[in-house]
């Protein structure tokens, strides 16, 4: 249910199944991110701070912890109406309410005598992060009330305490604590020093902070003493001091204020009229330093000032998502569109061009919360904020951008190419991009800006020198320049002249799919720009290899022998520390970065995988320790596991080398160790062919392949030798072809060995071996089958081209074990009751739990887009009606329908109350999968297209009729900014082929232009390019014969 504000309203939240969710952490280009968790419980804030967990300000606790201690560590309120004291939302007895906004949180509750309302937001556009509190009790009697409150956090985490050092030694923590400026009303909550356990000790300069006004603008009381308020009562359950005393006489009370947790409350007292209601407006926060504070508090002062910073957060969430913008007759899928893509652009990061010539990511983060609680999120605490991610997160969530966005172009597509290493894997982490000029760059900008003074120019040139990030530069520039015009001028002069650099971290192992997210990425953008591809490909040969931290090892020092047999347990040495600068590209003999284009770094993706093809010739091995999406057979890498789904994404990439190579007659230029490897793929492909087409091992073909590539990485883990090797058109052709003809026959192959779904993974039993020293020789392999699981479908369906064998696919998925008939949803995969535990942790997780035959969203919906894009539109609208979020039963999904989990509780679960029940919020690949889907059901898959050297665009939706109301209209934001509205003649499904576009009206610079069917020439280009405020689509269904 939404207010009239769309926001999402759950009644009575405290009864309600668990749930936690957050505040974005989005607070404008000029203003300092804040983390901000809650839960269904108390006054639902359960924790908040910057950058990290070590930065909290309210204390970070794992979900099933801050279930239990919201109520009472969490913000209370405590009140004495007309002398008797209660405490609001405290009484489980009263109706309550939640109002889940996309950048706000409101709560109400309400008595007998009063109405109160709590309402949140985080501070935006402002030099210091804040946590916006506003309370509002009203009077609902018709006699005046005499009331009394006592408003905050119960407890505060000072400035320098980590939350790792609070759960281990947060006692003697306690001796570092003071609190500051208590007499102003305005305490600052820090430590005095520096706490680590080192010979330097640093001055801690940074501040939480907190203060209050009522409506009034009176700066109130703060009582930051806990025994003041609560005596006794350590386990804050009543504030008994509160409760026995005046507030008058509790503000005279002399406060301890070092030495222990501090809390922080205002003091409020007033007589209320029948229907006047008291406002208090809290600001809690962050600080470097006290000159910001101070600023906080002088225009806090101002009238009008709070309400406007809530409205501007508030329309901060409303103008990003405007790109997505949609109006149908469900008006909680309306909602949940925007809020997926806002919650997409949190992992992926918000594009926006911060100068001319540059775009940038806002607001990406690592993702991370209660639930999350493995992972150790941050936001930087800047303006321009960004954060860290893994490749597959990032690159997932940023595969759409190009239909939102479409001034990113390519940027996507050379960020993680760049990022891959000539041996095919990728570090783990894309970390923050960083900014660099080079020597003539930062002298020229300092004779160009003439507004500048000397000092100022030599400042500047000074920080330069080194790599920067767009916060870092604006906080600079605000430093020594006061000018707004100026300051503004010279930083996006600044960024025009700069050269950007994707800042990569190895992390951990080297997972066998995140390469093949790099596919999506090229097909989304050639989607948009059909006709650029050969300037993609070929023409821009600014791409390099990035430098592996890490090496692999040959595949004999790889194995151990175990009392179960021989099992993969090490993979990776030490190779170059990549952290150096000077060491983050492969470079050529003679020190030069070696550089080349799109087309070449793609056939080297091909030729190192299709070295990697497993002892049958069917998965592609995990030889570098880690799994590919699914995470928890992290035991498949030691069980010398494969994978089919990246065989069938490799065949994917294949095929589309195939057409490339028939479309243009181009050479493709290779480092010479790559032609070479390349070329003994072929031999042995040509050598070993029998053995690969019949049902045993292919251990020859295995053996030659696997030498040639351990070659391949000795000889190029440190550089390359800068000679090429050029492969011309027929060339290309023979070797692609017989890449094509492998991995056909594996896959067939694989086919013929599992079971009727599509087969995902296998497994090797080394039945025959010989030891040698330091090395194990495997000679015989035994294939093993895993359960089923439905990634495996889901890749297949990329490369199947026949509509009948897509179909055969979607019914024996549909008619096995993955598909939950109760929910009428998708399973991950089918039971593995049976499966080793060695596959790895998911065989340990509860059944219908986690990874282990759950409904996980992401899995499932990639599955309905693949539906989608297969052309089997009655399945897919009659499954997604189902599975899509929005269109579930909001007390079995437990939370927001806005929302999206990362798994569902299926069937198989031995607690029958979580069935259906979705569990870790929002910041889940999913978001990536249906923002293309509802590309697909708005516009088509595939709207613009070259027909010789003319572009044309064509409107295909596919819209259920569950979506169509009276009006029978329909309008959606294309390309980001243009929306289309469709008139529909009846309230049916509209399926591509079954209806017909009986006209278009274009309505650009002011004046109508009318079409048939399409658009082309330049008025599509027009269109391409945002010159179009409005167009109109009238669809008419076609008579059945």
């Amino acid at each position: 249910m939404l207010d009239e504000k769309q926001n999402y309203i759950i009644d009575n939240y405290h009864k309600k199944s668990l749930f936690s969710s957050f505040l974005p952490g989005i607070s404008g280009e000029h203003g300092i991110p804040l983390w901000c968790y809650y839960v269904n419980r108390g006054q639902a804030i359960s924790c908040f701070g910057i950058q990290d967990k070590d930065h909290a300000m309210m204390e970070f606790y794992p979900a099933h912890q801050a279930y239990e201690r919201t109520p009472l560590l969490g913000f209370r309120t405590f009140m004495k109406v007309n002398g008797v004291y209660e405490e609001a939302f405290a009484d489980q007895k009263k109706d309550k309410r939640m109002h889940i906004g996309m950048n706000s949180l409101m709560l109400e509750e309400r008595a007998n005598d009063y109405r109160i309302e709590v309402e949140y937001e985080t501070l935006p556009q402002e030099p210091a992060a804040g946590l916006m509190r506003e309370v509002r009790i009203t009077n609902i009697t018709g006699v005046e009330m005499k009331l009394e409150v006592a408003d905050g956090m119960a407890e505060v985490l000072p400035f320098g305490v980590s939350g790792s050092s609070m759960k281990e030694m947060g006692q003697t923590n306690k001796a570092w604590m003071q609190t500051l400026d208590v007499e102003r009303n305005v305490p600052r909550f820090k430590v005095r020093a520096s706490m680590e356990d080192s010979a330097q000790v640093r001055k801690v300069e940074g501040a939480n902070y907190g203060f209050a006004r009522d409506d009034l603008g009176n700066l109130l009381s703060v009582i930051v003493d806990k025994e003041i308020l609560f005596q006794h009562d350590t386990a804050f359950l009543r504030a008994w001091g509160f409760e026995e005393t005046d507030v008058e006489e509790l503000k005279k009370k002399e406060q301890i204020t070092c030495n222990d947790v501090p809390c922080c409350f205002f003091l409020v007292k007033r007589v209320l009229k029948p229907m006047e209601t008291l406002v208090i407006r809290e600001l809690y926060g962050t600080a470097e330093n006290q000159e910001l504070i101070d600023t906080l508090v002088a225009v806090g002062e101002k009238a009008g000032w709070f309400k406007s910073k809530q409205d501007m957060a508030k329309k901060l969430t409303s103008q990003i998502t405007e790109r997505i913008a949609v109006k149908t007759g469900n008006p909680v899928f309306d909602a949940y569109c925007r809020q997926d893509y806002l919650d997409n652009l949190l992992r992926g990061g918000y594009p926006i061009r911060i100068s001319p010539k540059k775009t940038f990511y806002l607001y990406s983060r690592k993702h991370g919360d209660m639930e999350r609680d493995y992972n150790y999120f941050s936001m930087l605490p800047e303006m321009y904020s960004q954060g860290n991610g893994n490749f597959r997160d990032v690159s997932q969530n940023r595969r759409c951008d190009i239909y939102f966005s479409p001034f990113v172009g390519d940027g996507s597509i050379k960020t993680f190419y760049n990022a891959l290493q000539i041996n095919g894997y990728n570090p783990l982490s894309i970390e923050k991009v960083t900014y660099s000029l080079r020597k003539n760059d930062i002298t020229n900008l300092s004779k160009e800006e003439k507004k500048l003074s000397n000092e100022q120019k030599e400042q500047l040139g000074d920080f330069l020198s080194n790599e920067f990030t767009p916060g870092e530069l604006d906080m600079f520039l605000r430093d020594i320049l006061t000018d707004e015009n100026t300051i503004q001028t010279v930083f996006e002069r600044t960024l025009d002249l700069s050269y950007s650099e994707d800042n990569t971290v190895y992390g951990e192992g080297y997972w066998c799919d995140h390469w093949t997210y790099n596919q999506d990425l090229i097909e989304a953008y050639l989607s948009v720009y059909p006709e650029c591809e050969r300037q993609l490909l070929f023409e821009d040969r600014t791409y390099h290899f990035r430098q592996a931290d890490k090496e692999l090892l040959p595949r004999y020092q790889r194995y151990v022998e175990t009392e179960k047999g021989i099992r993969q347990y090490h993979y990776l040495k030490d190779n170059v520390d990549t952290s150096d600068p000077k060491n983050r590209y492969l470079k050529s003999e003679d020190g030069t970065v070696f550089m080349t284009n799109l087309i070449s770094k793609m056939w080297a993706l091909v030729i190192v995988k299709m070295a990697a093809l497993d002892p049958f010739g069917m998965g592609i091995e995990m030889e570098g320790g880690k799994p590919g999406w699914y995470d928890a057979l992290n035991g498949l890498p030691g069980l010398l596991g494969s994978s089919m789904a990246e065989t069938y994404e490799l065949k994917r990439v294949v095929d589309f080398l195939c057409k490339v190579t028939q479309k243009f007659d181009q050479t493709v230029e290779l480092p010479q160790e790559l032609a070479h490897l390349g070329d003994m793929v072929y031999t042995a492909g040509e050598k070993y062919q029998i053995e690969l087409e019949h049902d045993g091992q292919a251990v020859n073909f295995w053996n030659m392949i696997n030498d040639e590539k351990e070659h391949f990485w000795e000889v190029t883990s440190h550089t390359v030798t800068g000679k090429t090797i050029i492969w011309d058109a027929d060339e290309l052709k023979k070797r692609i072809e017989k890449y094509a003809s492998i991995l056909k026959l594996g896959i067939a192959k694989a086919k013929r060995l599992g079971r009727e779904v599509s087969p995902t993974y296998f497994y090797y039993q080394v039945t025959k071996w010989e030891k040698m020293p330091g090395s194990i020789i495997p000679l015989e392999f035994e294939v093993n089958n895993t359960p089923d699981f439905l990634e495996g479908s889901v890749h297949l369906l990329k490369i199947t081209s026949s509509h009948q064998d897509r179909k055969k696919i979607y019914d024996l998925v549909r008619n096995s074990r993955l598909y939950d008939k109760q929910l009428q949803m998708y399973k991950v995969n089918a039971s593995l009751s049976e499966a080793s535990f060695e596959l790895g942790r998911a065989c340990a997780f509860t059944p219908g739990w986690l990874e282990n035959e759950s409904i996980w969203l992401h899995m499932e919906y990639k599955y309905l887009l693949e539906i989608l894009k297969s052309g089997l539109y009655s399945e897919f609208l009659e499954d997604s009606h189902h599975a899509l979020v929005p269109f579930m039963d909001e007390e079995q999904y437990g939370r927001s329908l806005l929302e999206n989990s990362s798994f569902l509780a299926s069937s198989a679960n031995p607690n029958p109350r979580y069935h259906g029940k979705g569990f870790v919020a929002r910041l889940s690949g999913s978001t990536a999968e249906f923002l293309e889907i509802w590309r697909i059901m708005m516009f088509g898959r595939q709207p613009f297209e070259v027909v010789g050297d003319e572009l044309i665009l064509k409107f295909a939706p596919c819209i259920p009729d569950y979506l169509i109301d009276e009006a029978r209209r329909i309008e959606a934001t294309f390309m980001g900014t243009i929306p289309v509205e469709y008139e529909l003649e009846s309230k049916e499904n509209y399926i591509p082929g079954e209806y017909q576009v009986m006209s278009i009206e274009v309505i650009s610079d002011g004046s109508a232009y009318s079409f048939s069917d399409n658009i082309r020439g330049e008025m599509a280009n027009k269109i391409r390019d945002g010159k179009a405020e409005r167009i109109r689509v009238a669809l008419q269904k076609k008579t059945p014969f």
